[in-house]
C-alpha cells in the first residue's frame, strides 16, 4: 500500500498565525474594554490589527468566540503568575490566611498593571447578567470557582486553628470578591486615581483581624495557632 507522508504546515508559519491570533486577542481587548462587547464590531477589531474581519473569523469563528478566547488568554496569564495560589501547589499560601490574603493582594495589583483588562472585566460584569450575554455562563462559573478556592482555603485555615470559632469561609470568600470588584469599578470610573491598593489592603488587614485567633494583622507576624 502506498504511504503518504503527513503534510506539516512549517514552524514559521505556526509562529507567524499565533502572532496574529495574539494581535486580534489584543486589539479585541481594547475594543471590548472601551465600548463593551456589544458595541464592539469585527470591523473595528480588524482594522486595529491590521487585518480583515474575514481573517478574524477564520481564526476564531465568530465575535462570541473571540470574546471567550480573550477571557482565557486572560485567564491563562494570571494561572501563570499566581497558580501558586491553587489548593495543593506547594506555593506561599499554605494554610496560612495571611500568606493567602497577601497573594490576593499581589494578584490585585498584579490587574492594576493592566487597565484594559480592568475596563474590560467592569463593563462584561454588567452586560453578562443578562442569561442571554454569551460572557454570562463564563462570570456564573468563574465567580463559583474562585469563591470555591478562597472558602477552601480559608477552611484549610480554620482547620489548622488560625480562624476564630464560627467563621463561615464561604461568606467570608464572597465579601472577599465583592470589595475587589467594587473597587475595581470605582477604580475604574476615577480613572485609576482611586488607591485601590492602599484601601483593598486595609479591607484585608480589617479582615484578618477580626478573623484570626491572635488578632494580628496582615504584616505581622503569626501568633502561635491553637490546633484542635
Amino acid at each position: 500500500m502506498e504511504q503518504h507522508t503527513p503534510r506539516h504546515r512549517p514552524s514559521g508559519q505556526y509562529a507567524a498565525a499565533d502572532s496574529r491570533r495574539a494581535a486580534i486577542i489584543d486589539a479585541a481587548l481594547l475594543f471590548f474594554a472601551k465600548a463593551g462587547y456589544l458595541n464592539s464590531s469585527l470591523a473595528k477589531i480588524a482594522e486595529e490589527a491590521g487585518t480583515s474581519a474575514t481573517v478574524i473569523t477564520h481564526h476564531f469563528g465568530s465575535k462570541q468566540r473571540l470574546l471567550m478566547a480573550v477571557l482565557e488568554a486572560r485567564e491563562e496569564r494570571t494561572v501563570r503568575t499566581f497558580g501558586r495560589l491553587g489548593p495543593g501547589s506547594g506555593g506561599d499560601s499554605g494554610d496560612d490566611v495571611r500568606a493567602l490574603f497577601r497573594e490576593v493582594l499581589a494578584l490585585a495589583s498584579y490587574n492594576l498593571t493592566q487597565p484594559g483588562l480592568i475596563q474590560l472585566y467592569t463593563k462584561l460584569s454588567a452586560e453578562a447578567g443578562d442569561p442571554a450575554h454569551p460572557a454570562h455562563t463564563y462570570f456564573a462559573e468563574r465567580y463559583e470557582r474562585v469563591a470555591r478556592h478562597l472558602a477552601s482555603a480559608l477552611q484549610r485555615s480554620a482547620d489548622r486553628g488560625q480562624l476564630r470559632a464560627g467563621i463561615d469561609p464561604e461568606s467570608i470568600a464572597r465579601e472577599i470578591l465583592a470589595v475587589s470588584d467594587g473597587l475595581q469599578v470605582q477604580w475604574a470610573v476615577t480613572d485609576g486615581r482611586l488607591d485601590f491598593v492602599g484601601m483593598y489592603r486595609a479591607h484585608l488587614d480589617r479582615l484578618t483581624r477580626a478573623l484570626t485567633v491572635d488578632g494580628k494583622g496582615l504584616d505581622e507576624p503569626a501568633g502561635e495557632e491553637q490546633r484542635p
